[in-house]
């Protein structure tokens, strides 16, 4: 990304962008559509509504966690009608519950939901849901942002008609760039959704890819940081950047529970493991100690969550030696904080399960 930057409209960068394109799609995996879009999350899960639903349009929303929620706020933008499928923050949504409400409701245009709650550190049982979905003809969006990488979104065999990610997760890479699939369906959707859109439409962006261009200027040092990210991906081989995932989530559980610890999620996530501490510690505090300390960043809880619990990352090119260091600092930093338990049984729990 510091090398010299591939100018939009030079003679190589539509090599650059219909590489990168074809590329990405091994990280789902997809054979739809695929399109860059410069933007953050919240901006291609916006995009992904403009482009395959009308005002008025009926929707399920299934949200069990502040990212979830955030469906809710964008169809509520454009005056799409939400039906909410509620969860307790740390839950999982039963596909049941969102097969219910479509047998119940036959004009439902679209269900949206999330695969890796980051909020909660939950999965949402994507294939389960997809199966739900299949007997009726809404459209299936799942915000795949923090989850790509770290679990499989395999568009076809879950019956997804637009996933989505942000370079900023398990690419590795800083924000600003996103990536979204349109299956068949979802395209055809395209072509009669009403509503109002200019910078996201994607038929300007399926014009423009054609070409090898952007509608207008695309993140083109993102976009070479991306051709790297691919490339370590490539390298690795993406079942075993997935199982890597599991393997350093699953340490990090492992640690947290031996010191008597929770995951706060009820079906975790392998993107991040959301930890409940006990009264006595501040989240907040333990995550100051951990920065000024050891110069480790962890995440707070959100919302009501607020230094109840801490969020810990394995999302992107972690190593197993990040694992061991968070998890040192963890104990010490719970040890100074007064927290009791057998020292040195988080960091021989983590490395029994790194094997």
């Amino acid at each position: 990304m510091a090398g010299p930057i591939v100018y939009h409209r030079g003679p190589d960068f539509p090599e650059l962008l219909t590489g990168v394109v074809e590329d990405a799609k091994k990280l789902f995996p997809t054979q739809d559509e695929l399109f860059l879009l410069s933007s953050s999350g919240s901006g291609v899960m916006e995009a992904a509504v403009v482009n395959t639903l009308s005002p008025g349009d009926r929707v399920i929303v299934a949200q069990a966690g502040n990212f979830g929620a955030r469906w809710t706020d964008i169809c509520n933008a454009y005056g799409i009608e939400v039906v909410s499928v509620d969860g307790e923050w740390g839950t999982s949504i039963g596909a049941e519950r969102i097969a219910g409400e479509l047998t119940a409701d036959a004009s439902i245009k679209a269900v949206l939901t999330t695969q890796s709650e980051t909020s909660t550190g939950a999965m949402h049982d994507i294939p389960a849901i997809g199966q739900a979905v299949a007997d009726h003809e809404a459209l299936l969006i799942v915000d795949g942002i923090s989850s790509v990488c770290a679990h499989p979104l395999d568009t076809a065999a879950y019956g997804v008609d637009v996933a989505l990610t942000g370079s900023q997760k398990g690419l590795g890479l800083p924000p600003g760039l996103a990536v979204m699939t349109l299956s068949q369906r979802a395209a055809a959707a395209a072509e009669n959704a009403k509503c109002p859109r200019f910078y996201f439409d994607i038929s300007r962006y399926r014009a423009s890819l054609s070409e090898g261009r952007g509608p207008s200027t695309l993140p083109v040092t993102l976009i070479s940081g991306l051709r790297a990210a691919l490339d370590l991906v490539e390298n690795e081989g993406i079942a075993e950047v997935w199982n890597r995932h599991a393997r350093q989530a699953g340490a990090v559980r492992e640690a947290i529970w031996s010191i008597g610890l929770e995951c706060f999620a009820d079906s975790p996530s392998n993107a991040l493991t959301a930890v409940s501490l006990p009264e006595s510690i501040d989240g907040v505090e333990l995550m100051q100690r951990l920065s000024q300390s050891y110069g480790a960043v962890i995440g707070g809880g959100l919302a009501h969550l607020r230094g109840r619990v801490v969020r810990i990352s394995n999302l992107g090119f972690v190593t197993d030696d990040d694992i061991r260091f968070i998890v040192q600092a963890l104990e010490e930093t719970l040890a100074w904080m007064g927290y009791r338990f057998d020292r040195g049984s988080a960091i021989a729990a983590a490395d029994k399960a790194l094997g």
